[in-house]
C-alpha cells in the first residue's frame, strides 16, 4: 500500500517531538529537509542504464525502479557532503556537547532516511512511468 505525502509528514513530525533536545530536533528537521530533496531529484527512468556504488550498473525496470531509487538517492545524500554548505552543517553539529553532538549526528542521519524512504513510499507505479502492462 502506498503511503501518502501527508501521513509521511505526520510521522515525521511525531518522530521528531519524540527527541530529547531542540538540536536533534533541528537536526532531524534538516535532515528531513535534505532526504525530501534528494528523493524529489532523482527519481531513475525506466529503461535507462546506470551505475550506482551499491548495485553496479544497472538498467532501471519496473521490477527494481524503487531498488534504483533508493540506492541514488542514499549516494547522492552521501556525495553531497563533500561539498559547501554541508560544512556549515558539519560544523554546527561538531560544536554541540559531547553527547549532544553525537545525538545531533544521529537525529540528522534518521532525518535523511526517514524523509527519503517517506518520500519513496508515496511514489506509484504510474509516477515512475509503470504501465499495468509491464
Amino acid at each position: 500500500m502506498q503511503a501518502t505525502s501527508n501521513e509521511a509528514r505526520k510521522a515525521a513530525q511525531a518522530k521528531m517531538a519524540a527527541f530529547e533536545t531542540e538540536a536533534e530536533r533541528g537536526a532531524y528537521a534538516a535532515g528531513c529537509s535534505q532526504g525530501h530533496g534528494i528523493a524529489c531529484h532523482n527519481a531513475p527512468t525506466l529503461g535507462k542504464v546506470i551505475w550506482t556504488e551499491s548495485l553496479g550498473r544497472v538498467t532501471v525496470d519496473a521490477d527494481n525502479i524503487r531498488e534504483v531509487h533508493e540506492a541514488v538517492c542514499f549516494e547522492a545524500e552521501a556525495h553531497s557532503r563533500q561539498y559547501s554548505p554541508w560544512e556549515y552543517t558539519a560544523a554546527e553539529f561538531n560544536e554541540l556537547e559531547e553527547g549532544e553532538s553525537e545525538a545531533a549526528w544521529e537525529a540528522y542521519e534518521e532525518g535523511v532516511a526517514d524523509a527519503i524512504r517517506g518520500d519513496l513510499a508515496t511514489y506509484t507505479d504510474e509516477d515512475y512511468g509503470i504501465s499495468a502492462g509491464n
